[in-house]
């Protein structure tokens, strides 16, 4: 099987995992042609609980989601900051740079301004106030004091810092333009301008006095481009032929005691400059050194923090994976209860699932932790490849340094010998280490404090993790007295609640046959009050259809009375309808007084009393029809009362009325026709069928009535019945809720100790875990005391071991200077010795030097003679000078033929022995790998030799 790379695999599982494929189309694009929306799957829920393992999936893979998030936000933040840092560390450098600089700058320009004291004395008064102001920071770090500042205090102290070093440079320039003054006066002086000159320069001089009179006075500066001169010439035309040729000597006396007194105090400076140079560059070397060390320590601490930031990262991931198990162990119990309960089926349903969620979760957190492995281990490579670079530069570095080094061991020069200060050194190196020693010896004291107070620290805190054991281990047992207590008296509550619900269920089972005969009479009820309503719907349609018919025929009575209205007079009849009948009409007057003037048009018109008959018949009707549809007996009467005459008038009235109408009937019958009388005939038997019909119809309709009124009851009390046993089911249920209530508020409490017993479960595991860490915690504690134990052992060992070198390396100084003043003799004598052989050197050197160009020019002169010869033989060899010639010709392209293959011409050049050939040679020995000249077999690349062109 072949080898084959992490990405290969990374790659082939993403393709595995993919919906696309390997034909190159991404998800997004399948999705854009065609959705597909898969059915909604509910699952099979039993109970609450499984409804809440249910969210509480859904919830933990959502939190899930967002913890990955915020620790990709972090990582970038973290990288963000990292690059600020970075950024800050690099302007902080260029800061210190700066800072560095610009110091060493005004040193150097007080130090210049400090070489000319005479004239400058009143500016080191100056410069020393303002030097003490500007490099103030010196004692603390510079970034320190920037810190400290704010941006305008800054600003300030930047534009300070800016004028005093323009002040400082424009008095230096106003120095050395009066010594360039001062010089070219005397210069003219030595060249003799006469009288003229000497009496400027005694003006000058005076002038000179009393500018610096007037700068003690008040010291201000001078403009660069000389104002004063102005004045200075002024004074030098009105003073000039008041001196003598006698003052030449005098300002030629001052001049060189001047010199002599600056030659000394520069003597002095250069002193003291060396012994300061050699004292600052002893500090600086000490300093190298902390430095050196610090930034081991800071490597040595930063590869810490990388391994410990690594196990960090670890033991994160590993954290991850444990909670994570342990979610998935808890889903499993919670799974393997509601196992237990529920059916078989269903537990067979839910363990494959929870099968392949693992392998999913286990084979991501697999990918997760390769990745972050290979991220750790990159980043480490890249440090590592750096630190090779650095080590690798500084090797260089070091080697340049070692063979300078060399280089001037070789090559010491008399003058830098004799100003050695070995001596001087180690005299400071002894210093140094005496000084280190009471150092070392402050930091054993230190130590051994800090070990005391170490000691003391753990003994402390050893007592009081005792105390927190002792202390946990006394509310643990109260805790575990208490629950046995919750657990007893729940034990009594649910005996309690099981005995009620006993009692409960037997009393329901005693009332469950009343139950059910009451149901059954229920039942039976229901049936009869449905069969009466439709009984009564049945009656209603009948009722409905007769006054529909009652309607028709008032219609057809309203038509005939239209009719029959301006030509007949209705009276009724005693031997047809009766006084005392039982529906009196509200409008009776009404109808004595249209029957008065219907006989008054009957016996002028000769109409037949039957046709009134039939009138008054068909005016009667809609009064029945009105009483049917609503109105009480009571309501005719008050209105009858209402509306009629005097009962004595109105009898009589309508006996005379009636005696005339059966005269007039009488009378006209005998003038009637035929068909008047089938007429009349027809009309009677109609009203009388109708009456028939309208008297049936009543007596239907108060049948009708009475079984309504009779139904009716029955229904009430039917419903009161009704109502009762309701009532008597509410009671029964309400009781029935009660029991179940207790029943499930019992079940709860069950429910709620067992939860809590479970909880109480867990604390008692986790305290007895917390007290199985602390004991550990103790007991890594201890070991540390031992190995701190061992550890002041070991220092204190090494103290004394120090303390020995000590005396020994003060011995050695001791030995050392002696031997310091044994070697500065023997180096004088070697110094003496050195000058003498190097006096013989020289010599020799010179007449080598002088055998070398003799020999070189005899070997030119032997060179040419030579040639010279051979062509004199060639000459003697050949008669004719063609063929001479031609034999040069031929040597010559011999010369300008490849040496190697004897048939191309030379055309490429070596860079390492500068031999000839052709190209082709070169390239054939480069490609077959044998890569060294023909003629002196030096090595050579691919960039050591190139085409050239002979003409």
């Amino acid at each position: 099987m072949p080898k084959r790379s992490i990405g290969s695999e990374d790659s082939e599982d993403e393709l595995r995992e993919s919906p696309s494929g390997p034909n190159g189309e991404s998800p997004c694009a399948k999705r854009r042609k065609c959705v597909e929306f898969e059915p909604v799957r509910i699952c099979s829920i039993g109970s609450v609980k499984e409804i809440e393992n249910r969210v509480l999936l859904a919830q933990h893979y959502k939190l899930c989601e967002r913890f990955r998030l915020k620790e990709k936000i972090r990582l970038e933040l973290e990288k963000r900051i990292e690059g600020f840092e970075r950024r800050q560390i690099q302007d902080d450098a260029v800061m210190c740079i700066i800072n560095r600089y610009w110091n060493r700058l005004d040193e150097e320009i007080q130090l210049l301004l400090q070489r000319f004291d005479r004239e400058t004395a009143q500016i080191d008064a100056e410069m020393k106030d303002e030097a003490a102001n500007s490099t103030h920071h010196d004692d603390t770090h510079f970034l320190s004091v920037i810190a400290q500042w704010t941006c305008e205090e800054m600003d300030e102290k930047l534009k300070q810092r800016v004028e005093f070093s323009q002040r400082s440079l424009a008095k230096l320039v106003q120095t050395f333009s009066r010594i360039d003054e001062r010089n070219g006066r005397i210069i003219a002086l030595l060249r003799g301008d006469g009288e003229t000159s000497v009496e400027t320069d005694i003006n000058d001089e005076t002038n000179l006095e009393t500018e610096k009179d007037k700068k003690k006075a008040s010291p201000t500066f001078v403009d660069e481009n000389g104002t004063t001169t102005a004045n200075e010439e002024a004074k030098k035309k009105g003073n000039i032929g008041k001196a003598s040729l006698t003052s030449i000597e005098n300002e030629l006396r001052k001049h060189t005691s001047r010199t002599l007194e600056e030659n000394k105090r520069l003597q002095k400076m250069l002193t003291e400059m060396q012994s300061e140079n050699h004292r600052l560059a002893i500090k600086a070397t000490s300093h190298d050194d902390n430095v050196h060390t610090m930034a081991l320590r800071v490597d040595s601490l930063t590869t810490e923090i990388e391994d410990l930031r690594y196990r960090l990262h670890k033991s994160m991931q590993r954290e991850e994976k444990l909670d994570f198990r342990l979610a998935e162990y808890v889903k499993k119990q919670n799974a393997l209860q509601i196992s237990a309960t529920a059916a078989p089926s269903a537990a067979g349903d839910s363990q494959p699932n929870g099968a392949e969620e693992e392998l999913a979760s286990l084979s991501k957190s697999k990918l997760e932790e390769l990745q972050q492995d290979l991220e750790t281990q990159s980043e480490l490579a890249s440090n590592r490849l750096a630190e090779l670079q650095e080590m690798t530069e500084r090797n260089k570095a070091l080697s340049a340094d070692l063979e300078n080094c060399k280089m001037k061991l070789k090559y010491i020069s008399s003058d830098d010998v004799k100003k050695s200060t070995e001596y001087k050194c180690l005299q400071t190196a002894f210093n140094s280490l005496f000084e280190e020693n009471k150092l070392q010896k402050k930091e054993v004291d230190e130590l051994k404090q800090q070990i005391v107070q170490s000691k003391q620290n753990f003994e402390e805190q050893i007592n009081s993790v005792k105390n927190d054991s002792l202390i946990a281990l006394d509310r643990l047992q109260q805790t575990v007295i208490e629950l046995d207590n919750d657990l007893n008296t729940a034990r009594r509550e649910y005996e309690n609640v099981c005995v009620d619900y006993e009692v409960n269920t037997a009393s329901r089972e005693q009332a469950m046959p009343i139950n059910e005969q009451m149901n059954a009479l229920m039942n039976s009820l229901n049936t009869q009050n449905t069969q009466l309503k439709q009984e009564v719907a049945r009656l209603k349609r009948k009722c409905n259809e007769m006054s529909v018919q009652v309607q028709m025929c008032q219609k057809e009575l309203d038509g005939e009375r239209r009719v029959n209205n301006d030509n007949y007079l209705i009276i009724k009849l005693e031997d047809e309808m009766p006084s005392g009948s039982s529906m009196p009409s509200g409008n009776s007057s009404v109808s004595q007084l249209e029957g008065e003037r219907a006989v008054q048009k009957a016996d002028t018109d000769g109409t037949s009393p039957a046709t009134l008959d039939g009138v008054e018949v068909k005016k009667e009707e809609p009064t029945d029809t009105t009483s049917q549809n609503g109105q009480s007996n009571d309501q005719q009467h008050q209105n009858s009362g209402a509306f009629s005459p005097p009962p004595t008038d109105l009898t009589e009235a309508q006996n005379k009325l009636r005696t005339l109408a059966r005269a007039d009937l009488k009378e006209k019958r005998k003038c009637w026709t035929d068909e008047q009388r089938r007429r009349v005939k027809h009309l009677e038997d109609q009203g009388e069928r109708l009456r028939r019909e309208l008297q049936s119809a009543k007596q239907e309709e108060d049948g009708l009535m009475q079984e309504m009124e009779s139904t009716g009851q029955a229904f009430e009390e039917l419903q009161e019945q009704h109502q009762k046993l309701v009532e008597q089911l509410r009671e029964k249920d309400d009781v029935n809720l009660k029991l179940m209530s207790e029943r499930i508020r019992s079940t709860q409490a069950q429910k709620k100790m067992r939860d809590e017993k479970e909880l109480l479960d867990q604390n008692i595991q986790s305290l007895e875990n917390q007290l199985a860490t602390k004991l550990l915690h103790c007991q890594r504690l201890e070991e540390k005391e031992r190995v701190l134990s061992e550890n002041r052992v070991t220092l204190e060992h090494e103290l004394r071991i120090r303390d020995q070198n000590n005396e020994t390396l003060r011995k050695k100084g001791m030995e050392f200077s002696q031997l310091a003043t044994d070697l500065r003799l023997r180096l004088d004598r070697l110094d003496i010795q050195f000058t003498e052989l190097r006096e013989s050197v020289i010599k020799k050197a010179s007449s080598y030097e002088a055998n070398a160009n003799k020999i070189k020019r005899l070997e030119e002169e032997k060179s040419s003679l030579k040639r010279k010869l051979d062509r004199a033989k060639r000459m003697e060899k050949y008669e004719n000078v063609d063929e001479l010639l031609q034999e040069e010709n031929r040597i010559l392209k011999e010369s300008l033929t490849c040496p190697s293959c004897k048939v191309n011409r030379k055309n490429a050049i070596l860079d390492k022995c500068h031999h000839v050939f052709c190209f082709e040679c070169i390239r054939l020995r480069y490609d077959n790998r044998r890569r060294k000249c023909p003629k002196c077999n030096a090595a050579f690349g691919a960039n050591d030799f190139h085409r050239i062109y002979l003409e």
